[in-house]
């Protein structure tokens, strides 16, 4: 399977090409989450700045969330997953590379990720594993469910987009259709600031109820969050993980490549600097995440 840096090159090519054509890079500057706010996911040059700077944590934090999961399943020679806000698949990725980890060779994955954004820089499948991707609101999945086979529901960094409404659906659906699985997993990436990471915590208390209703146990609070007391850099916990020093250098400095910068040495506005030139996160300390297992009473 492809390896995180050329991963990030290939989506650098594409967006370094965009930029080359002396395009302004205003739009770029709503790519900071700030007050909640979401970019536009839909566009393909957000897609690729967002994964140019988030992909690389993303697909570390994924990949010890599976390791964690991996280390509690009994048999590993197949593994069903169901990742809700899967993006363009990257704990797909992080599930393969986690199995290299622990050296597992034969272990067959069945993979349904559901977004409601047709990503591009999807990654491909492996050539054993059955891997669907469905585009729609996760809602509709959970009405039209009649029960759940996964041994792994994964929330990639999306638990905190669903409203009361599509939690409504996702815990009544939970709580009250067959759960196939003895034991299975529920994996969410919450997110770092008190205020969020409190929301989005509510939000797995109420996941955790549901399952306990219909019949399972788990020795998880929902208050408790796996997290890395080092913030070092994550190269040194995975040797695998080696951003590219060519998109590096580019991203940092995205401000001088706007159309604007390029034709009067200077921005159009005074943030365009402190919004454009975000670095990737390159280290471990922003992860926080759940691996929450469930058994049958």
């Amino acid at each position: 399977m492809i390896d995180i840096t050329t991963y990030l090159e290939k989506i650098f090519f594409d967006f370094k090409k965009y930029i080359d054509a002396d395009v302004c890079l205003c739009k770029f500057k709503g790519l900071t989450f700030e007050a909640g706010t979401l970019p536009n996911y839909e566009d393909i040059n957000i897609q690729q700045l967002y994964l140019l700077r988030y992909a690389f944590v993303y697909a570390f934090e994924y990949s010890q969330m599976y390791l964690s999961v991996l280390s509690q399943m009994s048999d590993v020679q197949q593994i069903f997953v169901t990742s809700i806000g899967c993006g363009s698949m990257i704990d797909y990725w992080a599930l393969v590379h986690a199995l290299e980890c622990r050296g597992v060779k034969n272990c067959n994955i069945r993979y349904v990720g559901i977004d409601e954004i047709d990503w591009n820089y999807k990654f491909s499948k492996r050539e054993d594993d059955e891997v669907h991707f469905l585009v729609g609101n996760a809602k509709n999945y959970f009405e039209k469910n009649q029960k759940f086979i996964s041994d792994v529901y994964f929330f990639p960094k999306s638990i905190s987009e669903f409203s009361s409404e599509e939690m409504d659906i996702l815990t009544n659906g939970l709580e009250s259709k067959p759960i196939l699985k003895d034991r299975f997993f529920v994996c969410i990436s919450i997110r770092e600031d008190q205020g969020s990471m409190d929301r989005d915590m509510q939000k797995t208390k109420r996941i955790i109820n549901a399952i306990e209703k219909n019949g399972f146990i788990t020795e998880w609070p929902y208050t408790q969050y796996t997290y890395f007391t080092d913030n070092s850099g994550i190269v040194v916990f995975d040797s695998d993980f080696c951003y590219p020093q060519d998109v590096l250098d580019f991203v940092t400095n995205l401000n001088v490549e706007c159309a604007n910068y390029r034709m009067v040495k200077r921005n159009c506005k005074p943030d365009c600097k402190k919004y454009l030139n975000r670095w990737p996160t390159l280290k471990t300390g922003h992860i926080r995440y759940q691996v929450i297992m469930f058994e049958r009473k």
